[in-house]
């Protein structure tokens, strides 16, 4: 009989170190929090190290498959920055709009923070989503990139920053056909580590 009790208590705790094992594996997490990174804030602060350092950033434009390369003063990428800037994402403000997804991305090796929006936006909110990839063992931040749509006359676009931290910024700009395809207009990369 106590051999039973002793493989019960066994088996269960195995049983426990398997489902815990695979929930680690695969932590995902959706929630409703009362506030977020402000991520607005962190790109003015990378921007501000930039403006420190004695280095003129390289621009490299991309369209229909060419490329120009030219350097940009610093103040003017600030300028070609301004829409991911104006757009503001701080602790509290997009709350009530999006929801925040956490989960250890293995593949990356980061925690990633996803924002999605939890309800319909109002045309106000340009942003439609963006994501946080952070060091799990540094905790530093290490890219952060943003999708946010836009209105000119009748086109649509779409456009995605990605900023890899103390390295570069992507700009790519998207148009939003009528008949519901895509085309890629341009990517704009910025990049000041080499």
């Amino acid at each position: 009989m106590n051999k039973y009790i002793i493989i019960a208590v066994c088996l269960f705790i195995l049983n426990g170190c398997f489902n815990n094992s695979d929930k680690m594996n695969a932590t995902e997490k959706k929630t409703t929090v009362d506030s977020f990174f402000p991520v607005t804030s962190y790109l003015k602060g990378q921007i501000i190290i930039l403006d420190s350092l004695p280095i003129t950033p390289l621009q490299i434009t991309t369209i229909n498959g060419k490329s120009d390369s030219v350097w940009i003063p610093k103040n003017d990428m600030k300028k070609l920055l301004d829409p991911f800037l104006s757009a503001t994402i701080n602790e509290t403000n997009l709350v009530e709009f999006f929801t925040e997804t956490k989960f250890n991305d293995q593949t990356l090796n980061a925690i990633t923070f996803t924002y999605d929006p939890s309800r319909i936006i109002p045309d106000s909110i340009s942003l439609r989503h963006w994501d946080i990839y952070i060091n799990p063992e540094t905790g530093i931040v290490e890219k952060v990139y943003i999708v946010k749509n836009s209105k000119e006359g009748k086109n649509n676009f779409t456009q995605q920053l990605t900023w890899k931290s103390n390295e570069m910024a992507k700009i790519t700009t998207i148009l939003n056909k009528e008949d519901g395809n895509k085309e890629l207009l341009k990517e704009v990369v910025y990049t000041w580590k080499f």
